[in-house]
């Protein structure tokens, strides 16, 4: 819908520079107009009988010309605009309007509104319109019955109010100026303490960058901080208002606060800014990949089929299954009780609805951790200071707590509306379902969807993150929704879920399918096909054979050693970084666990945890684990991973700055807790198993003194615990310490290569800056040779190497390592089974002849070209 941007923010002017300000100024948070246009009878249509969209702009054109709004025949340019880009918003709304080169016609702006009942196809995607807001627009003044319009389009029950009624007073009543959110315009300002960072997430400011912001904010409880992005400002403390500022990469944000932290809320959020807060794990999730091997159903015959957009792949055939539309709960307006009741009773909701926000995290950890994160940035709304600050003004009005909170959050929505930004635009579900969720618990119904107990296929309207999750244990074998896109969070758990999905299919779906006919959900063609004939259903069931294939194929084996064809072992382990992890490693065939990643102990923490509880975490995993391999890394905490409670000087480069060890050394009481609570846990493993599976590895090491510091502090706690002796290893994540490889491997027990760090301190690019990430590759041959480096002194002293970076979950860069001696794969969970599949297809032999040849390379593209064919490898 990138047309709404000429409406929303096209006629605002927005500051080309921001400069760091010396003193207060005023900004407006909320989109004001000059003036309010008035909606009037004589613009309202009703139960009109036009057949086709090109009488319904006809007719539009006439009326704009009668009344003046126009001075010319506008027909032509709205037809323009609809040859441009569909103007269908949602729920059988559209908002023609022309085309820009046609604005020398309007004399005034205004509307004219058409209802259609029995509806009329708008679009090549058959979606039906039965309420049409032409508009001619040579101002400012049609914002405000457009933020209106956004608001209605999200409630199908006022939309189909819309579309039937017979009073126009209905129409004016929904698209009339005098809401409650055109009172509550707040202004904010920028205090006098401030500066300025720039947004360098590729993304900008989507949903986990705004909530990490948000979370950090709220640390300074007792400090008022503002951001602006040119003439928008947010409360720092909300993450829906970072949302509305729609921040793209590049812009320059003024960071401002007053309170007693003034200074360091600044010089924080400036650094987390600063050094970018988006994750490589959100981008790969973030986007829908088709399933390779697997072709479309072609050549389809059904009754009905309907084109979409691919939102995970696979294939499926089912009875369908249509979701009914859920009634809209009856919210009173008036209060119950008193101001404090409503206002306890809002808090009591919203804490239960944390607690089933932390039961789906927790859920989805055990096999989708990085899709939690959704589930996590929901739970922050729950506590945004914006959002909770309006819910109790208007309790304070008397207003009940169900209706405070859901109005609070429909200001959200519509900012968000406004925001020319469809990534952030996709929030917008999130925000109704965490509304949903706590007004649940303030209205409790009893309504709840019945599923049927045999396969089936689901067809929805759209569904929430939250429903998606529901679904997760139900015979589901498909997804088709009406609305959504292939980058909602309901895609990305669909994904996650492993669920074929088609998203966008369009208006009137759910109407024109029965329930218990067969369907085929065909992601690979973007095609929902309803009653398929039945050589269609043939075909449809041998690309479901080929699909279950290509998936049990590695799964099959996942339990088997991953030995190369002529009997070379590689062991191939999964890394873990939430405790939760530790038990799909085994159930994925990993051999236990090359990495685990501890900073999630301190992270999640308020204050430092005590020994007692790193101590009970590492219990429950090495019982996971089944006393295999774990290798525990003390934590790594700086750079990209501050911790709230922990005081850390800003640095204006953290990356090269006191972070891993070097932080160790500087808590060297904290550090040695650390080891206290390794060494506890090699004890208890030892007197309850006999045998003792725990290593200690040491991350960012740079210097021989470094690692015989950490060594040497490790020795005086085990001693002093008399436990165990623990193999220690160390990370090589910084070059020089692959260039005293041969020093550290005639001391140290093992290496493990974070090839993550190592390939941006090598290249000396930052991997998540949006203008390098691309460039800084892991096939550069100077990264392969500080490999090389490593593996040859490593074996020369019969110590062992493992990597543990993203290249070793890449199955091309998994053969090149492999070629280059490492021993040991280290991967996330999940991709255990496809490394494992890989390993076993080629010839050891041949793939150190093939490294050899890469490390004579002088590329990275020469590099990857030489592993794009595996054939000479088998």
């Amino acid at each position: 819908m990138s047309f709404l941007k000429n409406f929303f923010v096209g006629t605002r002017t927005r500051t080309p520079e921001v400069q760091q300000q010396a003193c207060p100024q005023q900004h407006e948070e909320t989109v004001t107009s000059e003036h309010t246009l008035r909606v009037g009878r004589e613009q309202i249509l009703l139960n009109q009988t036009l057949t086709s969209k090109e009488e319904a702009l006809r007719l539009i054109a006439n009326v704009m010309q009668q009344q003046g709004l126009v001075s010319d025949d506008y027909y032509d340019a709205l037809v323009a605009r609809e040859q441009k880009v569909s103007t269908y918003l949602l729920n059988g709304v559209a908002i023609p309007h022309g085309v820009n080169e046609a604005k020398a016609l309007v004399q005034k702006t205004g509307v004219v509104i058409v209802q259609v009942p029995k509806g009329i196809i708008w679009n090549d995607k058959n979606e039906i319109v039965r309420l049409i807001v032409g508009i001619a627009a040579n101002g400012s003044e049609h914002l405000s019955l457009l933020q209106k319009l956004t608001t209605v389009v999200m409630n199908a029950e006022l939309t189909d109010l819309l579309a039937t009624t017979l009073d126009t007073d209905d129409v004016i009543r929904a698209l009339g100026t005098n809401s409650h959110s055109e009172k509550c315009t707040e202004k904010l300002k920028d205090f006098a303490l401030n500066a300025e960072a720039q947004v360098i997430d590729e993304a900008g400011m989507h949903a986990r960058p705004a909530s990490l912001l948000s979370e950090q904010a709220s640390v300074f409880a007792d400090t008022d901080i503002h951001i602006r992005n040119g003439d928008k400002v947010a409360n720092a403390k909300s993450m829906a208002a970072l949302l509305a500022m729609g921040a793209q990469c590049g812009d320059t944000l003024v960071v401002s606060a007053q309170g007693i932290q003034a200074k360091a809320a600044v010089e924080k959020l400036c650094q987390m800014i600063n050094s970018g807060l988006d994750c490589e794990e959100d981008n790969q999730t973030a986007t829908y990949r088709g399933l390779s091997g697997l072709p479309a159903l072609k050549d389809a015959v059904s009754q009905l089929t309907f084109q979409g957009a691919a939102a995970s792949p696979g294939i499926a055939m089912a009875e369908l299954f249509t979701l009914p539309q859920q009634t809209t709960v009856a919210i009173k307006q008036d209060a119950f009780g008193t101001v404090d009741a409503e206002k306890e009773c809002l808090h009591q909701a919203c804490e239960q609805a944390k607690q089933e926000l932390d039961a789906l995290v927790h859920k989805l950890q055990k096999h989708s951790p990085q899709e939690a994160v959704i589930f996590k940035a929901q739970k922050q709304l729950l506590t945004d200071e914006l959002i909770l600050k309006d819910a109790h003004q208007l309790i304070v009005e008397h207003k009940s707590a169900a209706w405070s909170w859901q109005q609070a959050i429909n200001k959200q929505v519509n900012t968000l509306a406004a925001v020319d930004d469809e990534r952030i635009k996709a929030r917008i579900a999130d925000l109704h379902d965490v509304c949903d969720r706590v007004v649940a618990k303030l209205i409790p119904t009893s309504v709840s969807v019945q599923y049927p107990t045999t396969d089936f296929i689901l067809l929805a309207r759209d569904l929430t993150p939250s429903q998606i999750a529901a679904l997760d244990g139900q015979p589901i074998l498909g997804i088709a929704t009406e609305l959504g896109g292939p980058n909602s969070h309901m895609a990305i758990l669909a994904r996650a879920l492993g669920i074929p999905a088609i998203v966008g299919l369009g208006d009137g779906i759910c109407q024109q399918a029965n329930n218990k006919e067969w369907a085929i959900i065909d992601p690979q063609g973007s095609a929902l096909i309803i009653a398929p004939n039945n050589a269609t259903q043939q075909r449809a069931v041998e690309l479901i054979q080929q699909w279950q294939n290509l998936r049990a194929v590695e799964n099959e084996k996942k339990f088997e050693p991953a030995q190369t064809l002529d009997g070379h072992r590689v062991k191939v382990v999964g890394n873990i970084a939430q405790p939760d992890e530790a038990a799909s490693v085994t159930t994925q065939g990993g051999e236990g666990a090359g990495l685990l990643r501890t900073e999630f102990l301190f992270e999640a923490s308020e204050s430092e945890p005590s020994v007692d509880e790193q101590v009970t975490v590492q219990k429950n995993i090495v019982t996971d684990l089944a006393h295999r391999q774990l290798v525990v890394r003390t934590a790594d905490i700086g750079g990209d991973k501050p911790v709230s409670w922990l005081s850390m000087a800003p640095e204006d480069n953290p990356f090269l700055g006191v972070r891993g060890i070097r932080l160790s050394f500087k808590h060297e009481a904290m550090f040695c807790r650390q080891l206290e609570a390794i060494y506890r846990a090699a004890i208890w493993q030892q007197q309850s198993a006999q045998q003792c599976s725990l290593h200690i590895l040491f991350p960012m090491i740079a210097k021989l003194s470094e690692w015989r510091k950490a060594r040497d502090l490790a020795e005086q706690v085990r001693s002093q615990l008399n436990a165990p002796v623990l193999p220690l290893g160390v990370m090589i994540e910084v070059p020089s310490a692959a260039l005293i490889a041969e020093q550290l491997a005639q001391e140290v027990d093992f290496f493990s290569i974070g090839s993550n760090d190592l390939t941006q301190y090598t290249l000396a690019m930052d991997r998540l800056h949006p203008e390098l990430c691309h460039e800084a590759d892991s096939y550069h041959p100077a990264l392969l040779r500080l490999i090389e480096m490593t593996t040859c002194a490593a074996h020369k002293h019969g110590k062992w190497v493992g990597v543990c970076g993203n290249m070793a979950s890449d199955p091309a860069l998994a053969m090149l390592l492999v070629g280059l001696g490492v021993d040991e794969l280290s991967v996330s969970p999940a991709s255990v089974p496809s490394i494992k599949n890989s390993i076993r297809s080629v010839s050891y032999t041949k793939l150190q002849q093939k490294a050899q040849k890469a490390l004579q390379l002088g590329s990275s593209d020469a590099v990857m070209a030489l592993y794009q064919n595996h054939d000479d490898l088998v």
